[in-house]
């Protein structure tokens, strides 16, 4: 049973992906993502599909969605992100233009997941300290 209020099994995925605990941090984590996402899109030229595919896998980045992860189950606290190059499969957007919003984005998504990821960590950490003592 998860030691933080929760009727799950504690385990990390649960604790990262699930735990109600941290759904306000993992909201927030997605709003922020959101808004680097289109600030990037808009800012390199992509739009239309590939956009929208960009936004939805911002959306999905900290929550279990089969459309965005392969593996069904989010990822993001392993330090993986979804593929982007799948997401931006469209003819209209020069090489360039994929490369540059493919670099920008995994670089966004990977450092929001990461602090989001530490930041539930050493909430945690201290959270069983005070619980052990």
């Amino acid at each position: 049973i998860c030691r933080l209020g929760c009727n799950e099994t504690e385990s990390p995925r649960h604790l990262f992906v699930e735990c109600k605990q941290y759904q306000q941090w993992r909201i927030d984590a997605t709003q922020e993502v959101l808004e680097k996402t289109e600030l990037k899109t808009d800012t390199i030229g992509i739009a239309g599909i590939a956009k929208e595919n960009l936004l939805t896998a911002a959306k999905s980045l900290f929550k279990d969605d089969p459309t965005v992860w392969p593996l069904q189950h989010s990822h993001y606290f392993l330090g993986q992100i979804p593929n982007i190059k799948n997401l931006i499969n469209d003819n209209s957007i020069s090489t360039i233009q994929k490369q540059c919003i493919k670099s920008h984005i995994s670089s966004d998504w990977h450092t929001t997941s990461i602090q989001l990821v530490g930041r539930i960590f050493g909430d945690f950490q201290k959270r069983m300290a005070v619980l052990n003592d």
